[in-house]
């Protein structure tokens, strides 16, 4: 019994060929069993680099989610980051590489709300948002412009956790860690898919007796409202 090639369609309409070259192991002859013992390892090595490349190609065509298919306090982190890129320290983003910017001349950016933000009644999240769209329109280096023809970017604070102090100061080691997240969409004008979407997050555990809660959870949101417009400045080659 010969085994020469074995081949998978994807569904790019292309085919990966993949050279199993077992002709001359599956072979029986005899009594010769022996021989087979070293026989199911190359098997075993195949099967999993079908696998894996199967899967490789099955995760590149599975629809990403935007921000807007979730609902209110239900957003889910480890699923809008499938797929994305680091592009920075703490900063995730994805690209559609089929999409060209440069024929558009400035951006409209949209106020960043906490709507994906888990409910709670401990603190109001309305200062921290405040800050976000505060220092993200002071940031952007891009022409903004309130025009149809500009490229639209919305975005949303997905966490705002001012963590523990009590935590901090007597466990340490990362307990009690205050944290911030935002996340930003870009849109050409009247599609409804965004061509980049980033994400950017940071943590902070530091200062005197656990530090102060509100001015740390502070300068995360600017931090991260800060690294998320240098990475919109840099991926967005608007026309000059």
């Amino acid at each position: 019994m010969k085994l020469s090639f074995l081949y998978i369609e994807l569904k790019n309409d292309y085919f990966l060929k993949i050279s199993v070259g077992l002709s001359k192991i599956i072979q029986l002859r005899g009594g010769d069993m022996m021989k087979m013992k070293r026989y199911p390892y190359c098997l075993i090595l195949v099967g999993v680099a079908i696998v894996l490349m199967s899967t490789s190609v099955i995760a590149q065509d599975k629809p990403f989610k935007s921000l807007k298919d979730y609902p209110d306090h239900a957003f889910n982190v480890r699923e809008y980051i499938s797929g994305m890129q680091k592009g920075g320290r703490n900063l995730l983003i994805w690209k559609d590489s089929s999409v060209s910017l440069t024929q558009y001349s400035s951006v409209k950016v949209t106020e960043f709300g906490g709507r994906l933000l888990p409910q709670q009644n401990v603190f109001s999240y309305d200062p921290y948002i405040a800050l976000v769209n505060s220092v993200l329109k002071s940031s952007l280096k891009l022409p903004q412009q309130d025009s149809p023809d500009a490229l639209l970017i919305e975005g949303a604070v997905v966490e705002c956790n001012p963590g523990s102090r009590a935590a901090r100061a007597w466990v340490g080691m990362g307990a009690g860690r205050a944290g911030g997240g935002v996340v930003c969409e870009v849109y050409e004008p009247g599609k409804p898919n965004p061509c980049i979407r980033i994400y950017a997050r940071d943590t902070g555990a530091s200062g005197s007796w656990g530090g102060d809660s509100v001015a740390m959870l502070n300068n995360i949101m600017s931090q991260v409202s800060t690294r998320l417009a240098t990475a919109i400045n840099t991926n967005i080659p608007i026309k000059q």
